[in-house]
């Protein structure tokens, strides 16, 4: 079957950022990012079209964690394209795999979306790792579709906890490490979080693959903390920047005819 040739605005609402991007063809064309605590209806509306550019979208999809904000982005999306449909992510979508998660209502919408790409786009059973605020796996079964995941603390909380809690350490982010020892207190702390971080995902990813039960198993990485963490790790676990973005795409594609 041949993509869609349609434009379609995706919105991603996470806890910390909100990744706006055009969709078309299996692909991001374009894409831009906002602070999620920024609720300006301006800003907010001049991210969204800025990335459709001067053509109206076919339609809108929008993936929200956070709930406060939904209104003020349907809101901006029917103001610039009050014809245009819109799809809101929740577990009553088709995803292209069923969910045999015992409570779906529960399941954030970013990690359906990363779950109905991942399938697509790897084939299952897949492992999705989502290195954002908190770091969640997602599990893919060839046979049962969702099933479930893990969610464990992500790098930006493990760095503000350590500022908040402690009297003399800093609050630093993600940077260059160059010793192997760490010759400052920030370089340090860079050193535990990332040594420790690769520890915990490889922890997480064999327990996850040998309780799973399947052959075959794929592993996939996205997030905006993906890159400092696996680089250079040796975790055999591909980076996939847009994943989530398509996977709202694609959501979109199953869900409405355009």
């Amino acid at each position: 079957m041949k993509a869609s040739r349609k434009k379609i605005v995706v919105i991603d609402v996470g806890n910390t950022s909100t990744s706006v991007g055009l969709f078309s063809r299996g692909r991001i064309l374009k894409r831009d990012r906002i602070a999620t605590s920024i609720r300006l209806p301006a800003r907010v509306q001049t991210k969204m079209a800025g990335v459709a550019g001067r053509t109206t979208p076919d339609g809108v999809v929008l993936s929200s964690v956070v709930p406060a904000v939904n209104r003020l982005w349907k809101n901006a999306a029917h103001k610039l394209w009050p014809n245009v449909p819109l799809v809101n992510v929740n577990h009553h979508c088709k995803l292209g795999v069923p969910i045999t998660y015992p409570k779906p209502e529960t399941i954030g919408a970013d990690r359906l979306a990363n779950a109905c790409e991942a399938a697509h786009r790897y084939g299952t059973p897949v492992i999705v790792a989502d290195f954002g605020t908190a770091v969640t796996f997602d599990i893919v079964s060839r046979k049962k579709g969702y099933v479930g995941g893990v969610i464990a603390p992500g790098l930006a909380l493990m760095f503000s906890y350590l500022s908040e809690k402690t009297a003399l350490l800093p609050h630093i982010t993600p940077g260059p490490v160059r010793h192997s020892v760490g010759k400052s207190t920030a370089e340090a702390m860079r050193l535990g979080a990332v040594w420790g971080y690769r520890g915990l995902v490889r922890e997480i990813l064999k327990e996850l693959t040998a309780r799973i039960g399947e052959k075959g198993i794929k592993l996939c990485a996205t997030g905006g903390y993906a890159e400092w963490v696996l680089r250079g790790s040796g975790i055999p676990m591909p980076i996939d920047p847009d994943l989530t973005l398509r996977g709202l795409g694609r959501i979109f594609e199953l869900n409405r005819r355009i």
